[in-house]
């Protein structure tokens, strides 16, 4: 009978918080086989150019080390494609395809969400701080720029984290001037086999060609 209490209160006595430590080694120990993502994405965004919330849906794809294409398929179609440091926009609609170059902190912010960036290299930038999802089965980081040159363009990240896969559920980035973009993912799916051509555009000819400007098409 004692030892049947005292399992009943060992099982009902809180789990102790998990440190950021332990929480990164979970990351990286459940992620380090995964080569690929795919995952279906509703983002929304709030801006002083839009009259209300925009939302978007789409597909994301995935593969180490460095590549990212996202697929916008509602209401406008449109992809994004990563590779490396270069950034690649197309608009069929607008027969326009725009290239700039990636924001390094971003693209890590994004390889830290998939346990590929070090945690040590992301808290040169940001302060990172850890809380529990609430009622949400995840666990929140919350990045906090450190110095004045990432603050000009970012106020904070949040990383929603699942419990159970260690895959992100979430990402939401409030930018310094008060734009807002969140991010959820959904039917994320590890280690698929990609098609070849997954992280290449095919724009047909005559499409114009000019840098990206953010906040335009």
């Amino acid at each position: 009978m004692r030892a049947l209490l005292a399992g009943l209160l060992l099982l009902a006595a809180p789990a102790r918080p998990v440190t950021m430590d332990e929480l990164f080694a979970r990351l990286q120990k459940a992620q380090a086989g995964v080569s690929t993502l795919e995952a279906h994405f509703e983002q929304t965004k709030r801006s002083s150019l839009l009259a209300g919330e925009a939302v978007s849906q789409g597909v994301m794809y995935y593969q180490k080390p460095d590549l990212i294409r996202w697929e916008y398929l509602r209401p406008d179609p449109y992809t994004i494609l990563i590779q490396g440091d270069n950034f690649s926009a197309y608009y069929p609609q607008l027969h326009k395809l725009k290239t700039a170059r990636v924001a390094r902190l971003r693209h890590r912010v994004f390889n830290f969400l998939v346990a590929t960036e070090p945690l040590e290299k992301l808290k040169n930038h940001f302060q990172v701080e850890l809380r529990e999802g609430g009622k949400r089965p995840t666990w929140t980081l919350v990045l906090t720029p450190l110095t004045p040159l990432i603050r000009k363009s970012i106020a904070s990240v949040t990383v929603q984290v699942d419990k159970t896969t260690a895959l992100p559920a979430e990402l939401s980035i409030e930018e310094a001037d008060g734009d807002f973009t969140r991010i959820r993912f959904s039917t994320l799916t590890a280690n698929k086999d990609l098609p070849a051509d997954t992280f290449r555009l095919q724009v047909p000819p005559g499409t114009a060609q000019e840098p990206y400007t953010t906040g335009n098409r």
